[in-house]
């Protein structure tokens, strides 16, 4: 054997062993690509589970919110609405929660 057939084995080997990589390389890749799939179904799950989460929360503080504006008429002085129709007024928002843009 030449030089020239020697090295052309040894190019030929490591040609075969780059493709034999290589698809092990894609197989594996692919394998990882699946898996990540999975996982972003599961956190669209899980986000979504958090969203009512949340949402129950903040309607659950909405609900709060109104006693605690109440109350807080009987403390705090509106400027704008005085006399009698006044007083009228701010008993039936305490009352029906009904409350004027400040």
């Amino acid at each position: 054997m030449s030089y020239l057939q020697i090295c052309l084995c040894f190019l030929v080997l490591a040609g075969a062993f780059a493709l034999v990589s290589l698809g092990i390389l894609l197989m594996r890749s692919s394998t990882a690509i699946k898996e990540v799939g999975e996982i972003t179904e599961d956190l669209k799950v899980t986000v979504s589970k958090a969203n009512v989460t949340l949402d129950d929360v903040n309607y659950k503080l909405d609900q709060l919110n109104a006693p605690v504006e109440a109350v807080n008429g009987f403390f705090v002085r509106r400027q704008e609405k005085t006399g009698i129709l006044g007083t009228i007024i701010n008993i039936k928002d305490m009352i029906f929660g009904v409350h004027s843009n400040d």
